[in-house]
């Protein structure tokens, strides 16, 4: 049994890992928010703490007392993007002060595009600013000086599955109100994409690393499916909004995707072989296309996205 503390443990990607993980004889310890919140972790056995991630002292406090860190949370709310990593690398640095010298586990979470080149690898260092500082600074902490078993999972663009209010619901909901689904120019290029219980798999693996593959210091990337073009997503969802495809360029895409605009022209086929090797990882669950085709929780007009 692990004892182990969680950000982000009520969002999307931690409320699916975390019943795998008590389902394993793990226990779980998480911050909360709301009241709400709290309750909704209290009733699957997860002692709660009530703080956000900007409570700085509060987090490092409970990292250390914990066996393994695993940092899921992201502030998403009215400041900048940019203010948002500062927030994150200052939560990345007191888990670091916290379990120096401990050889315990801190896995924290990056998205696959942050390598900048068209063909990552779990190999390939995190170019993009300004997430790949968080990359950085967690991949630091696994040198002798601080001792740490740090590792990073990098997730794809697309992690699909119900509950999602990401930037596949985002999508859907900006085509439903354009009345169509764009891609910019041809649509040729691709976003790797993973299914939900799939992704969470990872951060399960690696916490237990059963097979002692992993040292401290590794990428794993929660791959699936390597890459997917995007006119191929945006024809599965005009298909069930009962609306047509369209060649759009960038200035049309900022207008009717907004923020994911700066995304959608993005071009990555993610290898996940290092990950599936070290861990022993098989993706089991739906593609994002077959997910499209039959999902409820997609195309429910009430759906909203955390954007």
């Amino acid at each position: 049994m692990v004892n182990v503390f969680i950000t982000g443990a009520s969002g999307f990607v931690g409320s699916h890992l975390t019943p795998i993980l008590l389902a394993a004889g793990h226990k779980i310890t998480a911050i909360a928010r709301s009241e709400s919140a709290a309750q909704k972790l209290e009733d699957q056995g997860i002692t709660t703490i009530r703080a956000t991630l900007e409570d700085i002292d509060v987090l490092a406090k409970a990292a250390g007392e914990a066996d393994a860190v695993i940092h899921l949370g992201f502030i998403h709310d009215s400041r900048s993007y940019a203010e948002s990593v500062e927030a994150d690398l200052a939560v990345i640095t007191a888990f670091g002060t916290a379990l120096k010298g401990s050889n315990k586990t801190l896995i924290t979470t990056s998205a696959i595009p942050v390598a900048g080149v068209p063909t990552p690898t779990e190999l390939s260092p995190g170019k993009i600013p300004p997430r790949a500082a968080s990359e950085q600074l967690t991949l630091s902490f696994s040198s002798p000086e601080h001792s740490i078993r740090s590792h990073v999972v990098r997730l794809p663009p697309t992690v699909h599955g119900d509950t999602d209010r990401g930037f596949l619901a985002h999508y859907i909901g900006q085509s439903r109100k354009a009345g169509f689904a764009g891609y910019i120019g041809e649509g040729e290029n691709h976003w790797p994409a993973t299914h939900v219980k799939d992704a969470v798999q990872v951060y399960k693996l690696v916490l237990e690393n059963a097979s002692g593959s992993l040292k401290g210091g590794e990428v794993l990337h929660a791959s699936q499916e390597a890459g997917i073009t995007l006119k191929t997503i945006a024809s599965a969802v005009a298909k069930r909004l009962g609306i047509p495809t369209k060649s759009i360029t960038k200035e049309e895409a900022g207008q009717t995707y907004t923020f994911l605009a700066l995304f959608l022209g993005i071009d990555c086929v993610a290898s996940s072989e290092l990950t599936r090797r070290w861990l022993g990882w098989e993706s089991v669950e739906k593609g994002v296309i077959e997910d499209l085709e039959g999902s409820g929780w997609y195309f429910e007009e009430t759906s909203v996205t955390k954007f």
